[in-house]
């Protein structure tokens, strides 16, 4: 009985030793990556820096599923961002856990010249799904929609519920947007999942200017 419990008291010595361990190692990331986090929350750049020339993975995902790329983004971090984006090892194709990327990001809030310097490292400008098209047409933000169209977006590629990007210049009301959409072969009659097109929001919502973009009277 007397080496039973010896044995046990041993084993769970042992046991207790490696759970110390292992929580020092757990909070020693954890410290890490709240450190890169905090340099993103706050826009320090050369914190951001520091991390990466330490080793720190550029390709963390915090909680919330976000890559620390599109998180500087969300941030509106975009000192971060920048250095994030100019290291070798940064996934310029990450996405998150509703299936976007970084690309997606800056066609939402418009950002040609980082969208430009992204796309020159890799970043994918077509893909199934919702595109950085969608998302810079569903703003109106007329630049980035050419700058898109001009390296290679599908005009009539189609969200999951088959809306056009189109559909989507229309609901932003912008119609420079439609209008650089329908000369890229955008088309307006082009209907999703609801049996809804372009032209047919326009003429619900009644803009006259969007429907003359879409090239109807």
């Amino acid at each position: 009985m007397y080496f039973i419990n010896k044995s046990s008291i041993l084993k769970k010595g042992f046991l207790a030793a490696m759970l110390a361990v292992a929580l020092s190692a757990c909070a020693a990331n954890a410290g890490s990556n709240s450190g890169l986090w905090n340099d993103i929350k706050n826009d320090r750049a050369s914190g951001v820096t520091q991390a990466l020339s330490e080793g720190t993975d550029p390709n963390e995902v915090n909680q919330n599923g976000e890559p620390a790329l599109i998180q500087a983004i969300r941030d509106q971090s975009m000192g971060a961002f920048d250095a994030l984006a100019a290291n070798p090892k940064t996934d310029v194709n990450a996405v998150n856990r509703t299936g976007e990327t970084p690309l997606m990001y800056l066609a939402i809030i418009g950002d040609v010249p980082r969208a430009r310097k992204l796309v020159a490292r890799g970043a994918k400008v077509n893909r199934l799904g919702w595109t950085p098209l969608h998302y810079a047409a569903s703003k109106g933000h007329v630049d980035m929609v050419k700058f898109l169209l001009g390296k290679g977006a599908y005009p009539n590629a189609p969200a999951p519920d088959g809306s056009s990007p189109l559909l989507m210049a229309v609901t932003s009301k912008n119609a420079d947007a439609v209008r650089a959409l329908v000369a890229a072969g955008a088309d307006p009659r082009a209907i999703n999942q609801k049996d809804v097109s372009a032209l047919d929001m326009a003429k619900k919502m009644g803009n006259a200017d969007v429907i003359r973009a879409l090239g109807k009277k």
